[in-house]
């Protein structure tokens, strides 16, 4: 499952731009994703310039 890391993210836009069903949008000038819409496709991730979006599997063990 993707996330956004809001310490990272600094709100460019670039994910909404890319995501194919639309799934991201801004909250607060940072990057949200809608888990009902997202289709896992990892587009967000390779797209996003400060690498703010994760998957699960980068979280450390107090965000788990």
């Amino acid at each position: 499952m993707p996330w956004v890391d809001k310490n990272m993210c600094t709100g460019c836009g670039i994910c909404i731009n890319e995501c194919p069903v639309d799934a991201i949008s801004m909250k607060n000038g940072k990057a949200e994703i809608d888990m009902k819409k997202c289709i896992r496709c990892k587009k967000c991730h390779e797209v996003c310039p400060q690498r703010a979006i994760k998957h699960d599997k980068e979280k450390n063990q107090k965000e788990v």
